[in-house]
């Protein structure tokens, strides 16, 4: 069952890397979700590593990068 959950949220952040890569705004919304999902359920599981703290640091700073340009993405598909 764990498997095919963490496949899931890596093909979802694959799916928003290719979103973002178009400049399209559902892409930055994936991005989020998928973060927060990816996050929960590491939390869940009590994997606390280096990689762990590290992305999240990462993702966090990318986020509010993805928020200044939100505005300019394209609202189409």
């Amino acid at each position: 069952m764990m498997p095919a959950i963490y496949g899931i949220l890596v093909a979802s952040n694959f799916i928003a890397c290719v979103g973002l890569w178009f400049f399209k705004q559902w892409g930055a919304e994936l991005y989020v979700v998928s973060f927060f999902a990816k996050t929960l359920f590491f939390v869940l599981l009590q994997q606390y590593a280096f990689s762990f703290y590290f992305n999240s640091v990462v993702s966090i700073i990318f986020i509010f990068i993805l928020l200044r340009f939100y505005p300019k993405m394209s609202q189409n598909l």
